[in-house]
């Protein structure tokens, strides 16, 4: 999916500059960039405001002094940076003038010609959306589907052809957490699952029914025996059928124009990693660390918020020792699972490593236990999914900021009051993390090199 992420801060400084005065006013995003599905997917990293006396004005338009654009053009290139353009039309569906269209027939190749082989796009704002084209340099041309300002709130900027229209009359009763505008803007953001089964499973039908209508499904899985007493995408007859199938059958019976790409292959495929780099939200509901690493990883490198599910239920000869959840949320900038103690090397080291490797450490007494199955009960699943969706919708809504790391305890062990608690937990950016050090490189962090199979 064609994407545009801009961080807040630089989201702030333009809507300052362009919104100061009535008339047009220009700048041009500086952006890291790579492919999803062969779609560009931009990573904004600094803004060039253009001032407005070098803007000149004539009976046609407003157009853009060769000064400007030199200084534009120069910034790239010293930045190793994708453009992309700024302009504001204002209103409630921006759109390109026919102005805008004839200037794009000249100043377009000479961009993509002075930055060789780094793609270009150009964005109109209206009052409070977004419109948007790219331009490859491949002669590949369309438009941009998602453009995303993440901080302590993730908003969605883009303007599509249905902007006007009223939002279903089934989402009346929570219009007053979301708004129209805000229930329009969750229902445009793409959301990336890997892993569809006890906490996957209950955490799309959740975000289904608030809202969601952009699904990317991962799981290499089917479903058997064992998982139908957690399963609540799958029935009796459904034995053997693939995960992401089941997940796709009940967002598509809850509401059927929902858009849903279901990849039945593991985690370490090249069409998965190529895939997730597009998405807006990443969910990993899995259960080995081996996945939690290659999931933090693609989150910070490519500024992507992620929502780690985990569950565990301690049981030794008959007796629960402890059962719990936890939720951690990696937001761009902020602490990563491997700042806030979430991922067991050892654990991800065995997950990541082939089965020759892994018999290998077995036969060595390097690891233990790691192939036994681990109890699992539906409704601890669904309090943690359910606690997730509440998340995703304060980080949507705004509502407060995001807590990076939420503990459920259904035993209150260690507690006077015997009962369940949901702890959130203070953590902090660990100085000198090699991931956090990734934060933003994208293509660099040569992700798909490493991991994929």
């Amino acid at each position: 999916m064609a994407t545009i992420r801009i961080p807040s801060d630089l989201w702030a400084r333009t809507c300052a500059h362009l919104y100061t005065q009535h008339s047009e006013h220009f700048g041009f995003y500086l952006a890291g960039w790579t492919l999803s599905n062969g779609a560009p997917v931009f990573m904004v990293k600094d803004v060039v405001l253009i001032p407005d006396a070098m803007v000149e004005v004539s009976k046609t338009g407003w157009t853009l002094s060769t000064e400007s654009l030199t200084a534009a053009i120069n910034a790239a290139i010293k930045a190793d940076c994708a453009l992309i353009e700024i302009h504001n039309h204002g209103g409630a569906m921006p759109r390109f003038s026919q102005t805008d269209r004839t200037g794009f027939q000249d100043f377009v190749p000479y961009v993509l010609d002075s930055l060789r082989g780094r793609p270009y796009a150009a964005t109109v704002w209206g009052d409070s959306t977004m419109y948007a084209e790219y331009f490859m340099p491949d002669g590949r041309t369309g438009v941009i589907q998602s453009v995303v300002i993440y901080g302590e709130k993730l908003d969605q900027w883009v303007s599509r052809d249905d902007d006007k229209a009223n939002a279903e009359q089934r989402f009346d009763r929570q219009l007053p957490w979301f708004s129209e505008a805000g229930q329009r803007k969750l229902g445009r953001l793409k959301f990336g699952f890997i892993g569809l089964g006890g906490t996957g499973s209950p955490l799309a039908q959740n975000l289904v029914y608030l809202g969601a209508r952009d699904f990317v499904f991962v799981d290499g899985d089917c479903s058997d025996e064992t998982s139908m007493n957690r399963l609540i995408t799958a029935t009796a007859a459904d034995v053997d059928t693939a995960k992401v199938v089941l997940a796709r059958r009940l967002v598509k019976a809850v509401a059927p124009e929902t858009a849903v790409r279901a990849i039945q292959k593991e985690l370490q495929s090249s069409e998965v990693l190529d895939v997730l780099k597009g998405v807006d939200v990443l969910l990993g509901c899995i259960d080995n660390d081996g996945a939690r690493a290659v999931l933090n990883e693609i989150a910070v490198a490519y500024n992507i918020p992620y929502f780690d599910l985990g569950v565990g239920i301690d049981a030794e000869k008959g007796r629960v020792g402890s059962a719990g959840g936890r939720l951690a949320v990696v937001l761009p900038g902020g602490p990563c699972l491997n700042c806030m103690g979430q991922i067991d090397p050892v654990e991800a080291r065995y997950w990541l490593a082939t089965e020759e490797q892994r018999e290998f450490m077995r036969g060595q007494g390097y690891v233990r236990g790691m192939d036994i199955r681990a109890p699992s009960v539906v409704a601890l699943n669904a309090a943690v999914a359910a606690a997730a969706a509440s998340e995703i919708a304060v980080y949507v809504s705004g509502l407060r900021p995001v807590s990076s790391l939420t503990e459920i305890d259904l035993l209150g062990v260690g507690r006077l009051l015997k009962s369940q608690w949901m702890t959130p937990i203070r953590t902090d950016k660990k100085q000198g993390c090699p991931i956090c050090e990734m934060s933003g490189i994208g293509d660099r962090a040569e992700i798909e090199r490493r991991y994929c199979r």
